[in-house]
């Protein structure tokens, strides 16, 4: 029977590629839209929903909110100290992160596989009591572009990745090219969390939970990494990690 895979969103027309993924690498795509309920029907819904799943697919979107993790919306200190009020929170949804933190938190206390995807490593790290940084280009100095430099086309960078992590193991190498398109990152991990991989400018680019089965977030976007071999070679085994880990 193939392992049923929560995709969380806000809107399910905007999963496609996730859920071309998962189909492709052997789940079953369960997509949890936060507006089809009242943020108080999904956080009752929320047992239900573990019940039902046998992993966590937390995908990309639009910002968190910056009061989760204790700052001013679109108020932050530049890499330099400098104070700064610019708006720069895109797509915040109170649905959205009330559905996907909770249920987060919860699929870590019982250790279901989680994997994390650009807005999902982020969420992941929030969940958890991290914080994050609300615009990257003014926050770390001498950022590479991280965002895509056209409409709807990724940028891409190299990243160094742990010898000693399960990304490494899993993908098979300590350096690699992936795609880009994000403004946010981590700042300050989780608390029982380790940093896996960093872009040459010291972004942080994958984190992971070593005590439990399958907790991973990645910076890039694995799902629509199709451009060249080494990219759907990466993708697939990224995939194909997770979803036999949510099998077992």
């Amino acid at each position: 029977m193939k392992p049923v895979i929560a995709i969380t969103c806000k809107y399910p027309s905007a999963m496609q590629n996730y859920i071309d993924a998962v189909n492709e690498f052997g789940g079953k795509p369960y997509v949890i839209g936060s507006l089809e309920r009242t943020i108080p029907e999904h956080l009752i819904a929320i047992p239900e929903y573990l019940k039902n799943i046998d992993g966590l697919l937390l995908p990309g979107g639009g910002d968190i909110n910056p009061c989760i993790y204790f700052q001013e919306r679109d108020k932050f200190k530049g890499w330099d100290g400098t104070e700064i009020d610019m708006k720069v929170n895109q797509g915040v949804s109170r649905s959205r992160d009330a559905l996907e933190l909770r249920l987060c938190q919860e699929a870590l206390k019982t250790d279901i596989p989680v994997f994390g995807i650009c807005r999902g490593i982020q969420t992941m790290n929030v969940a958890m009591g991290g914080n994050l940084y609300q615009d990257t280009p003014l926050q770390v100095q001498n950022p590479l572009p991280h965002k895509h430099v056209e409409k709807d086309k990724d940028t891409q960078h190299t990243i160094e990745i742990d010898a000693n992590s399960r990304l490494s193991e899993i993908v098979g190498t300590n350096h690699d090219v992936v795609n880009s398109s994000h403004h946010q990152s981590i700042d300050l991990i989780a608390n029982g969390f380790i940093i896996t991989a960093r872009s040459e400018d010291g972004v942080i680019e994958a984190i992971e939970k070593p005590s439990k089965r399958f907790v991973i977030g990645v910076q890039y976007h694995p799902e629509r990494m199709r451009k060249n071999k080494e990219f759907l070679e990466h993708r697939r085994k990224l995939f194909e990690a997770f979803i036999k880990a949510a099998k077992r």
